[in-house]
Parts: structure tokens; sequence; C-alpha cells
């Protein structure tokens, strides 16, 4: 019987990272049908693959194996899934802006905003492998987090379909903005930009500065807009890292897929 436990405990990150993907998955399926929950499946995900390195840490059960599978897992949940909801968005974008529009009369340039939908998809990939080859990884970390990225997209989709303000419904079937957003955010995947661990080893403010700069007005953001906060405190993120590089206060931390 113990070593029946010792080999639960061992599978418990692996088995959160399988719910992970599973909610990926579900989030792929329903984006054809509901763009919203589709959406909620991705931030179940981010969830998860948050306890799934958690338990990890608490169990002590790192393994090769819950690596890889935790970045196939993230593979589907924030790259894939995310693509398939900004893919929608895209199409619905089109529709909005011109009422001729037709799927099955595309013109090339249609075309080719409704393939970018999966540049996200890509670049995630590419990020994911080169994680998995940087001997480094456990001492530097760069660019932008797949799940970040793929849960802005995923958020967005939600937010879409669920807000009463009007000028972000404007903001999300606008299609020269969500088309920046998608090419900038799939760059900065894989541009070597240093970005900020966000994990609290402690809590004294010496230490922890632009992690409480961070983090309260993140929660302030959260208690006062709910969901629709995702996408500012995302970009907030960014343009904070951003600050710390040009000030040249930077500094190497774990990385992530």
């Amino acid at each position: 019987m113990s070593g029946f436990l010792k080999s639960l405990k061992s599978n418990i990150p692996s088995i959160i990272t399988m719910l992970n993907l599973l909610s990926g998955c579900f989030a792929i399926l329903l984006s054809f049908y509901d763009v919203a929950l589709a959406g909620l499946m991705v931030l179940l995900a981010g969830v998860l693959d948050f306890a799934d390195g958690l338990a990890a840490r608490l169990l002590n059960a790192y393994s090769d194996f819950g690596k890889e599978l935790d970045s196939l897992a993230d593979m589907v949940s924030f790259g894939v899934a995310p693509s398939f909801i900004l893919f929608h968005l895209l199409l619905n974008s089109l529709m909005a802006g011109d009422p001729l529009f037709s799927v099955d009369l595309l013109t090339a340039g249609e075309a080719a905003i409704l393939a970018s939908a999966f540049l996200p998809a890509l670049f995630a990939a590419l990020r994911l492998a080169k994680f998995n080859l940087d001997d480094s990884k456990t001492k530097s970390f760069s660019g932008l987090p797949s799940p970040a990225a793929g849960i802005f997209f995923a958020s967005a989709g939600y937010i879409l379909l669920t807000t009463e303000i009007s000028w972000i419904r404007e903001a999300l079937v606008n299609t020269g903005l969500l088309m920046t957003l998608n090419i900038s955010l799939s760059l900065l995947m894989i541009v070597p930009i240093p970005m900020f661990d966000i994990k609290f080893s402690n809590f004294r403010p010496g230490e922890n500065k632009i992690r409480y700069l961070f983090a309260l007005p993140s929660l302030f953001l959260v208690i006062y807009w709910g969901l629709q906060s995702i996408p500012v405190i995302i970009l907030y993120y960014i343009l904070l890292s951003l600050i710390l590089l040009l000030t040249g206060e930077s500094r190497p931390v774990k990385t992530s897929g």
C-alpha cells in the first residue's frame, strides 16, 4: 500500500497537467459554439497549470516526464486553443466591418487575416521547444510566457460576449487592433526580453518592490473589473518588464513555458 501511495503522490502533478490538457481540448471544441465558454476553459487551464507546478513543489514530485507533459499540455491549452478563439474573434471582426463579408468568397487579404489567428500556436510551439532544450532554464527567463499570451486572447473571447461596455466591444471587433495584438504578443513569446517573476519567495518589501507594484494594482483591477481586467493586467505586466529593461534593473529569474 505504501508503494501505491508513493506512486500516487508522485503522479498527482501529472494528473493535474492532464486536466489542464483536457481543458484546452474542450476549449477548442467549444470555440465553434461559445467563444466565451471556450475562454473560460482556457482560464481554467491556466489555474491548473499553476496548480500542477505548486503540487510538484509541495510534494517534491519533479520528473522529466512531468516537464515534457506540461509542455505538451501548454501547447494545446495556451497555443492551439487560444488560436481557435482568436480565429473566431477575427472572423467576427471581418463580419462586423463588412456587411457583405462571406466565408465562401474570401479575398486573399481576408484569408491571410484568418490564417494569422494561428500565429500564437506557432510561436508557442517555438517557445516551448526552445524552453525544453535550454539547459539554463532554471536560471534565466526571457520572453512572454505562453500561458500569458494564450490567456490574453482567451479572456478577450470571454469579454466580447459578456461585457456591457460598448467601447470594449468595439475594440474587440476591430480587425486592426486584433491583428496588432496578435503579432505583438506572438513575437513577444520568442523575443529574448527579460520578464520578472511574479511569484513571491518571501514578502519582504525590499526584495519584492516590483512584485508589489504589479500585484497590488492587479488585485484592485480584478476586484473592480473581474475577468475583464485580465488583458489589462497582462499588458501591465509586459509594460513593467519593459520599464525594468530600459532602466537596467532586469534580473535573471526562473523561466516558464
